[in-house]
């Protein structure tokens, strides 16, 4: 139904994203890597996807239409539903998942929350034909590549965690941080946290 929304950026955090378009504002699910690239924007597209329910209507939006196509592809996947797609976007880039499908490491798809061997490697399994299907080739997903939620930053969002914050603060917190290492990490985040970093 909803293609593409094409507007001002009105509200943003990790994991919503909402886009003023001829007043309307319409507030889409979104990855930490599209989170990422709309920081600092005003003027936004993102590409949507309405997944409707009996009680629902839900929208979901991404910063291109790779990332999206890999999520339509994902929920497609027996025992893979919007939140575990979101979350598998948003713990590994999209070059990054296409690597590890291609090249059957459903090792590194266990790295996200709520994820398990099982459905890791279905995942690796039925995404690897449905990737060839749509063109995705071993070029894009070659080569080592970051997760988004790297290592430094997974040990700082669990510090902060440790301290009370929430997953949703501390990873906005660390999602501005310029530190390499955890300890300045943490330290940057906690300014953030407390109002004295701006």
């Amino acid at each position: 139904m909803y293609y593409s929304l094409d507007g001002i950026l009105g509200h943003l955090t990790p994991d919503l994203a909402v886009i003023d378009c001829g007043g309307v504002g319409y507030a889409c699910n979104i990855t930490l890597n599209t989170y990422r690239e709309l920081s600092g924007q005003n003027r936004i597209r993102l590409y949507t996807y309405l997944h409707v329910k009996e009680d629902a209507l839900t929208l979901y939006g991404f910063w291109d239409e790779k990332e999206k196509t890999l999520f339509l592809q994902l929920i497609s996947i027996s025992g893979v539903g919007p939140k575990v797609a979101l979350a598998i976007l948003s713990t590994l880039l999209p070059d990054t998942l296409v690597s590890a499908v291609l090249a059957g490491d459903h090792r590194q798809i266990t790295k996200v929350p709520g994820v398990g061997p099982k459905l890791a490697q279905r995942i690796c399994l039925e995404l690897k034909d449905k990737l060839a299907k749509t063109g995705f080739s071993a070029d894009e997903g070659s080569g080592p590549r970051p997760s988004i939620l790297a290592e430094t930053e997974e040990d700082a969002i669990n510090a902060l965690l440790a301290l009370g914050y929430s997953r949703t603060e501390a990873r906005a917190a660390v999602a501005k941080c310029s530190a390499d290492n955890p300890e300045d990490m943490i330290r940057q985040a906690l300014r953030q946290l407390s109002g004295t970093l701006k």
